[in-house]
């Protein structure tokens, strides 16, 4: 009797274990907003396999739009790896000069113009407005994948 309780209880303290434990992963690097930043004494910087540029711009509020100030970034993502890289304006985030983070999620459909759902295949890109509600000075913009797993992050221009 005591065996059967103690299995399980067993199996699930080392779930509770693993999965609370760090996984070791540095965080993923900024790309600065200027190409040659970083680059002055002519060395290469680190390759990244997402490339992520973004400026800061105005979206056009759609049809289903509600009224609110959204604070926008144009985005550009090029798939600089050896497979496909899925691109989908959910995997989106811009964080403010103020340490804040605004989830693309929260203005989703509000404006025109906004970056696609689609498939990249190596060495394509896509470019699209993603906005944030609220009025904020955009900072950093960043890119997760399916699994909300960080791929890329750059500063906005």
């Amino acid at each position: 009797m005591i065996t059967r309780l103690v299995a399980p209880a067993t199996l699930v303290a080392a779930l509770i274990l693993a999965t609370g434990c760090e996984t070791g992963t540095e965080p993923v690097a900024v790309q600065p907003a200027d190409k040659n930043a970083g680059n002055s004494n002519g060395k290469a910087g680190k390759p990244v396999t997402v490339k992520l540029a973004a400026k800061k711009t105005t979206a056009k509020k759609s049809v289903l739009g509600e009224a609110g100030a959204l604070s926008c970034v144009k985005v550009t993502v090029t798939n600089q790896r050896k497979k496909n890289l899925a691109v989908n304006p959910l995997y989106f985030s811009i964080t403010d000069t103020k340490g804040q983070k605004h989830e693309s999620s929260e203005a989703l459909a509000a404006y025109e113009g906004e970056m696609a759902s689609t498939t990249l295949a190596p060495g394509e890109k896509a470019t699209g407005v993603i906005c944030g509600k609220g009025k904020f000075v955009p900072k950093i913009v960043a890119m997760t994948d399916e699994l909300l797993q960080e791929q890329a992050r750059a500063e906005v221009a």
